[in-house]
């Protein structure tokens, strides 16, 4: 079987050391490059292309999930592994919606680590088993939500959204943030709060997470 490649991408330079040390340690997981920003990872792409990234959330300059985007839509095929402090399900869905296809806290164990960079490189979708119990929570109480609010496709279309909470509500769904949509639409950041609150209100949703699980209640994801 062949190695996978692998590009690290954190701007803490002991982090990026340490997961190089820890994963070298795999015959069949080879350090193909590491970057300390967003920047320099899309430069190590433009002359080598690794099977899987190990991607970092908040950095200096472009943060991952922008990197994350946008290596996706160059470079479809490479996978991308969340690996962060943060434990909050927006940042779970975020990801997800940005293209990435894991996402581990980094007090992951390296036996785990390296477990579900395998899985990833073969497709699989990976959530940090901390994490799952309340995905799992959160979803039942959308689900519920829906099955309430909506009662159906149809009655979901019929909410009354007016066609800029539409246009709105798309660019939520892709996972764009507040000040991405204010670019997208040319309102101001206020206007686009005002229309998301709105859009809750209709959807019969507290927030964006919620609006994001509703929208997206049909992904699946796989505990380690």
């Amino acid at each position: 079987m062949s190695a996978i490649k692998l590009l690290i991408v954190d701007d803490h330079l002991m982090i990026r050391e340490g997961l190089a040390t820890m994963l070298s340690a795999y015959p069949d997981l080879v350090i193909a490059g590491s970057c300390a920003s967003a920047f320099e990872a899309l430069e190590f792409l433009t002359h080598t292309i690794p099977d899987v990234i190990l991607m970092d959330i908040k950095m200096k300059d472009k943060n991952g999930l922008d990197a994350t985007r946008e290596i996706k839509a160059k470079f479809p095929g490479i996978k991308v592994l969340v690996l962060t402090i943060y434990e909050d399900l927006e940042s779970v869905r975020l990801s997800l919606q940005a293209g990435a296809t894991g996402y581990l806290l980094k007090q992951v164990s390296q036996e785990k680590l390296a477990e579900s960079i395998r899985r990833i490189y073969h497709g699989e979708t990976v959530i940090d088993p901390s994490l799952i119990g309340q995905l799992v929570n959160d979803y039942a109480k959308i689900t519920q939500s829906a099955l309430t609010q909506l009662k159906g496709q149809a009655e979901f279309e019929g909410k009354g959204l007016t066609p800029r909470e539409n246009e709105v509500l798309k660019y939520l769904a892709q996972g764009l943030t507040n000040k991405e949509i204010s670019g997208k639409t040319h309102l101001a950041i206020d206007t686009v709060k005002t229309h998301l609150r709105s859009i809750y209100r209709k959807l019969g949703v507290k927030n964006r997470s919620q609006a994001i699980t509703l929208l997206n209640r049909q992904n699946k994801v796989f505990e380690l």
